[in-house]
C-alpha cells in the first residue's frame, strides 16, 4: 500500500519486484469473496450513526488514499473514533484501481461495523469493463494486464460479484441522505417510501434494470442556471451526460417528505474536493484529485465529518512541492466561523479547512476562492497549518 508512491506506474504490475501474482490473484479473489458475505446480508438502505467521515469518488488513486488514511485513521480504523462511508466509484481512471478497491475491501473485512460502501455508476460491469472508454484506466485492462486475459477476467468478474451487493445508500443520524449520484423520481411520488430502497435485489447484477436504482448512481443536480430550460414540472430532466437531473423543486419535496436536512453524493468531479450546490442542500464529494481535470488544472481531494449535528469538511491542500505530506487532520473550529453555517440547512457558504496541519495547533488564514475557481457566492477558504 505505501510502496511506490513517487512513481508514475501502477503500484502494482507484473514486473513489480518480489510480486507473486498467482498468490496476489488468489489474495484478490478470497478478499472479494469475503467480503461479499457480508455485503449481502447488509440492508440496502444504511442507517449510520455519527460521527461519520464520508469520502466520495476514489477511482483508482493510491494517492489521494494514502492521504487519507494518514489523516483519518492512522492508526487504523478500528482505532478511529466513528464510522467511515464511502460513496463509491472505487475503480476506473486512476492507474491503481486493483490495489485501491483491494485495500478498501480488505479494511471491510477487518472493520465490518465502522467502515461501509455504498454502490457508485462505476460498480457496474458496463462501466468498469468499458476499455473502449477508459483505455489503460480500466479496470477491467487493468486486471487483464496484471493477472493475464484469463485470470484477469476471473478476477474482474468475482470483483464485480462483490459490487452487486454493495448497499445503495446511507443516512447519518437520520438527518442526511447519502448517495453516490441522487434522488429518483420515483421516490418522489405521493405513495412513495424508503422501503423501496430496502426492498431492492440482493444481489443487483443489472442495475441499468431498476430505473430507480439507476438514477441514484447517475443522476446530478442541476445548476440554477439551468433550471428553467432543463426541468419538468415535477423538477426533474435529464442531464448532459444522458442521465437524469433534478433542481430545486424535486430536491426540497424530497428533503420534505423524508425529513432529511441536507444530501452528501459523489459523482461529479469538484476542483476543490468538496462543492456545494442547489441552494446549499446538496455537498458533493470527490476524493481524489487527478485523472478528471487537463494537466495544467490543480486540483484536490476532499472528505466530510458529519458529527453533533454539523458537517465538518477536510480538503487537502495542494502544495507546490511534488510531495504532499500530511499528519493530522484538523477543523476551523465552530467559534471562528458564522454559526449558521455548521447546522446542515443552513451551510449558505461551506467551510473548508485546508490541510495539511502540523502540531502544536492550527493558525486559520484567510484562503483566496480564485485558486480552484468555486462557482459558489463568496465562499470561505480556510489554510490550516
Amino acid at each position: 500500500f505505501r510502496h511506490g508512491f513517487s512513481t508514475n506506474v501502477p503500484l502494482l504490475s507484473p514486473n513489480t519486484p518480489e510480486m507473486d501474482i498467482s498468490a496476489l490473484k488468489d489474495c484478490v479473489l478470497a478478499v472479494s469473496n469475503h467480503c461479499r458475505r457480508r455485503t449481502i446480508s447488509e440492508p440496502r438502505l444504511l442507517e449510520l450513526p455519527g460521527p461519520c467521515h464520508v469520502l466520495g469518488d476514489i477511482h483508482g488513486n493510491l494517492l489521494d488514499l494514502e492521504f487519507f488514511a494518514r489523516c483519518l485513521w492512522p492508526a487504523g480504523p478500528e482505532a478511529a473514533a466513528g464510522n467511515f462511508l464511502f460513496l463509491g466509484d472505487f475503480v476506473d481512471r486512476g492507474k491503481d484501481s486493483i490495489a485501491a478497491i483491494g485495500y478498501i475491501m480488505a479494511m471491510k473485512i477487518l472493520n465490518p461495523k465502522k467502515w461501509w460502501m455504498i454502490r457508485g455508476n462505476h460498480e457496474t460491469r458496463e462501466v468498469n469493463g468499458n476499455i473502449d472508454h477508459y483505455q489503460d484506466g480500466s479496470f477491467l485492462r487493468q486486471c487483464h494486464r496484471l493477472f493475464g486475459e484469463i485470470d484477469g477476467q476471473r478476477v474482474w468478474e468475482t470483483v464485480n460479484t462483490f459490487f452487486d451487493t454493495l448497499p445503495l445508500a446511507a443516512s447519518i443520524d437520520g438527518k442526511v441522505f447519502c448517495v453516490h449520484g441522487g434522488i429518483p423520481r420515483s421516490l418522489c411520488t405521493e405513495e412513495a417510501s424508503l422501503d423501496m430502497i430496502r426492498q431492492v435485489e440482493n444481489p443487483l447484477r443489472f442495475a441499468s434494470n431498476n430505473r430507480m436504482v439507476y438514477d441514484m448512481l447517475w443522476s446530478d443536480p442541476t445548476p440554477p442556471a439551468r433550471e428553467s430550460q432543463a426541468l419538468d414540472g415535477e423538477g426533474f430532466g435529464q442531464s448532459p451526460r444522458g442521465s437524469s437531473c433534478f433542481g430545486k423543486q424535486a430536491l426540497e419535496g424530497f428533503l420534505e417528505k423524508y425529513r432529511f436536512e441536507h444530501i452528501l453524493r459523489g459523482h461529479e468531479a469538484q476542483k476543490s474536493g468538496v462543492g456545494v450546490n442547489t441552494d446549499s442542500r446538496i455537498t458533493t464529494i470527490f476524493s481524489t484529485s487527478s485523472d478528471h481535470f487537463p494537466g495544467e488544472i490543480r486540483a484536490s481531494c476532499g472528505s466530510v465529518l458529519v458529527e453533533n449535528g454539523q458537517m465538518k469538511p477536510m480538503v487537502k491542500k495542494i502544495d507546490e512541492s511534488p510531495t504532499l505530506k500530511p499528519t493530522y487532520a484538523g477543523y476551523v473550529e465552530p467559534t471562528d466561523l458564522p454559526q449558521q453555517v455548521h447546522s446542515y440547512a443552513n451551510l449558505t457558504s461551506i467551510p473548508v479547512a485546508w490541510n495539511t496541519v502540523h502540531p502544536p495547533g492550527p493558525q486559520m488564514q484567510q484562503f483566496t476562492s480564485q485558486l480552484h475557481g468555486m462557482a459558489q457566492p463568496n465562499p470561505r477558504y480556510y489554510y490550516v497549518g
